[in-house]
């Protein structure tokens, strides 16, 4: 691994220092939700109101997450990976929820509830990659 990085990352508190309190609960939040919708598409159901609405949740803290991310760079800050790359990811993010939400309500079968599991999955993922951009983790910069 780049000496820098390790530096980088050591001086910063870590390598998890990166995981503030909006990344850490998308991160939590996704997974969270990611389970439950496993859990409930394993037990052959549909989407339904809970898992629906925990995915609605879900998308209302994407927003948030992204228009945090939005008042840092119009507030003068910007991130230390690549700003196309921050941005890419969270368009990203901000679209999964919806999409699945989406698919739920055209298609609510047992397989719906699956794709509600994953895009939370997902979002929980990206939503922390997105965090590691902002602080360069893992950019080599």
């Amino acid at each position: 691994m780049n000496h820098d990085v390790l530096a980088g990352a050591a001086t910063s508190g870590g390598s998890s220092a990166y995981l503030d309190a909006p990344t850490l609960g998308l991160l939590v939040g996704g997974l969270l939700v990611a389970l439950v919708c496993l859990v409930a598409g394993l037990n052959g159901r549909p989407p339904g109101r809970f898992t629906v609405g925990l995915s609605w949740v879900l998308q209302a803290a994407v927003v948030a997450y992204c228009a945090a991310y939005l008042g840092r760079q119009l507030g003068g800050a910007s991130p230390v990976g690549p700003a196309w790359e921050l941005w890419a990811y969270l368009v990203t993010v901000l679209l999964l929820p919806a999409l699945g939400l989406i698919w739920a309500q055209q298609e609510p079968t047992r397989w719906s509830t699956f794709v509600l599991a994953v895009a939370a999955f997902v979002v929980a993922v990206m939503g922390a990659r997105t965090a590691q951009i902002w602080y360069g983790v893992g950019t080599g910069l």
